[in-house]
């Protein structure tokens, strides 16, 4: 019996000082793998933790796919998103500082390139349809949900998922955004 209390004792602050080791490193750095494989995007992110169970941060990204571009090229899609800024607000809705589920509030300052048929009268006024292309900004709200552990109270993975919509410049710009992924990251 007392070896079964003692084992416990010593797991108990084993996790006990790896959450206080955690909670003392208040920033990360975090690469976005899904993303980076699924559609050729890079997408970084650096949360700062500022106690009571609230982070903010910032996750930029940017993408140059072959296969958005020949979509975009061939007429299947209309607008192709290439950059965004996403300024966010988490609070972790689990109380271990190592493994934990979080539910985040961000906002989208996002643009790309967005194709458009016009309607064209040359100098014998006689009308012709061509394909215009133009550039487009837009700033979106939205909310995640996702899960974060911890390995070697340094090293993060975390799993996010969530949607925002576009709010100003929504002829051109897409209707929603996502923000899906799967990040590895160091916390220091």
């Amino acid at each position: 019996m007392k070896k079964v209390l003692i084992v416990a004792l010593l797991i108990s602050g084993i996790i006990n000082a790896q959450e206080n080791g955690i909670s003392s490193k208040k920033n990360e750095f975090r690469v976005d793998v899904f993303e980076a494989i699924m559609s050729k995007k890079i997408s970084v992110s650096y949360e700062r933790f500022l106690g009571n169970n609230f982070s903010t941060g910032i996750n930029i990204g940017y993408t140059n796919s072959d296969k958005v571009k020949q979509d975009f090229e061939e007429g299947h899609i209309n607008n192709m998103p290439k950059y965004e800024f996403n300024p966010y607000v988490r609070y972790a809705l689990s109380k271990s500082a190592s493994r934990y589920y979080f539910a985040e509030f961000f906002a989208s300052y996002n643009g790309g390139d967005f194709k458009e048929i016009i309607r064209l009268i040359d100098e014998n006024n006689n009308g012709y349809y061509a394909t215009k292309v133009s550039n487009y900004t837009d700033i979106a709200l939205g909310a995640c949900v996702g899960y974060k552990m911890y390995f070697s109270e340094s090293i993060a993975m975390e799993v996010l998922v969530g949607y925002g919509y576009n709010l100003i410049n929504t002829e051109k710009s897409p209707d929603k955004i996502s923000r899906v992924g799967i990040n590895f990251g160091y916390r220091f």
